[in-house]
């Protein structure tokens, strides 16, 4: 519930924001603008189609309202194109959209994807001025890192401490594999028992590493309890925060993953567990989940977090830096997107929800809000019609040559654009159908 009302608020300030950026500029030309509402008052795309609102009021020109299908928000701009059924040729009148000149249609039609970069800008400046950058340094880990099967078949080995890719230092251990899979890092060295190691990854290795989910090494640490999970059986088996676990039925295992790679071999059993107490060992029985859990929740592994403050200014600056690496971190995925894998990555709603936390966390709303933000823009500025892009496309078209689209090509190039944004909808909304719902119902 916490999420879900948390990304219903990220959403829907997203939304407002970005309609009223095209309300406003529309406003600052003397546009007029009939409606202005959150949600849809119609099923999206069908028109009028089951049309009504859950509230309007009209005040002067405009009727503000809240539709009932929960996708998106639209401002009514007049004038966007000539009515049905009547004459293309007919001259505009003097407060409609098609009767502005090309440049102050082209900032209307902008407007919607500014207020969401400043927005981003805003957003990550105020959590830079507030909270500051906090970051986990690569070089602080103790233990070093704990790898999975990916990272053991190209040389890395439990233990190791990442210290440089492609030549460069590390800084965040978190941003690690991020430089791997968006910026092609393909060099990585590391200290091993005391000696440098280099490691050079196979080509295509971006594709191989979003297969395994863009992850293959985490950080590596002992298993100590931090919490117990009400009613779980490491309740029922009398296991106490501040326990250690060391020992799996009989196996001796000192390090987190693999006591969590043993008891996922052993879904909806019983197995005896060899635990540590204030210095004293012992062994209890526990009944796993269905996942191979206990019940617990571990003590946090991570070295001690950096945090980098900023002055007001400096935060604004940083705002800015901020907004430019998100945009860019997007673009970098998109031709990862035209893969296998990345093709099944793509989601819908319940993807964009479930990033969200669970707890009421207002550093990760707003840092996640920003980053929508930036995608919001992104999406809009894509040259699909119906989108922000198409028109912004078609006025440019314009500007450059002299001439309008013809009707007709605009009203087919608004049917494919209405289509591809449906279909991608469908695409990316059944990929979490898979996901969430038909996937674990069917153990897969």
């Amino acid at each position: 519930m916490v999420k879900f009302t948390l990304f219903f608020l990220s959403l829907s300030l997203l939304i407002i924001l970005h309609e009223f950026g095209h309300y406003i500029t529309a406003r600052w030309f003397k546009t007029r603008v009939d409606k202005f509402y959150l949600f849809f008052d119609f099923l999206f795309p069908f028109g009028n189609l089951l049309k009504f609102s859950l509230f309007k009021k009209k005040i002067g020109d405009t009727t503000y309202g809240l539709g009932w299908f929960p996708f998106g928000g639209y401002v009514d701009i007049a004038g966007m194109a000539a009515e049905p059924g009547t004459d293309p040729d007919t001259p505009p009148a003097p407060d409609e959209f098609r009767g502005k000149k090309p440049w102050q249609r082209l900032i209307i039609l902008a407007g919607g994807v500014t207020v969401n970069a400043i927005l981003a800008v805003i957003i990550y400046g105020v959590m830079s001025f507030v909270w500051g950058e906090s970051y986990i340094p690569a070089d602080k880990l103790r233990n070093g890192i704990a790898c999975d099967s990916l990272a053991k078949s190209v040389g890395l080995r439990d233990g190791d401490m990442i210290t440089a890719l492609d030549g460069k230092p590390v800084k965040s251990f978190y941003a690690i594999q991020k430089d791997i899979l968006l910026d092609d890092a393909r060099n990585i060295e590391v200290m091993r028992n005391g000696s440098k190691v280099n490691i050079t990854l196979p080509e295509n290795f971006d594709v191989t590493l979003l297969e395994n989910g863009a992850s293959m090494f985490d950080i590596r640490g002992e298993f100590i309890v931090d919490s117990v999970i009400p009613a779980g059986g490491a309740m029922k088996a009398g296991i106490m925060k501040g326990d250690s676990i060391f020992a799996v039925n009989g196996d001796t295992l000192r390090w987190f993953h693999e006591i969590s790679a043993a008891l996922a071999k052993h879904k909806n059993k019983e197995v005896t567990l060899g635990l540590g107490r204030k210095g004293t060992m012992m062994s209890v029985k526990v009944t796993l989940s269905e996942e191979g859990k206990m019940g617990v929740q571990s003590k946090n592994m991570s070295p001690e977090k950096v945090t980098t403050h900023f002055s007001f200014g400096a935060a604004f600056v940083r705002g800015f830096t901020r907004t430019g690496e998100s945009f860019s971190n997007y673009v970098k995925q998109l031709p990862l997107l035209f893969t296998k894998a990345g093709a099944s990555q793509v989601g819908g709603f319940a993807s964009m929800g479930s990033i969200f936390p669970s707890t009421w966390d207002w550093q990760s709303f707003w840092s996640i809000t920003a980053l929508l933000s930036c995608i919001l823009a992104f999406m809009n500025l894509l040259p699909i019609p119906v989108l922000d892009g198409g028109y912004i496309l078609f006025v440019l078209w314009e500007m450059v040559t002299g001439r309008k689209p013809g009707e007709k090509f605009m009203r087919i190039a608004m049917n494919v654009g209405t289509f591809m944004v449906l279909a991608l909808l469908i695409f990316a909304n059944g990929n979490d159908l898979w996901k969430f719902i038909i996937k674990p119902f069917i153990g897969g």
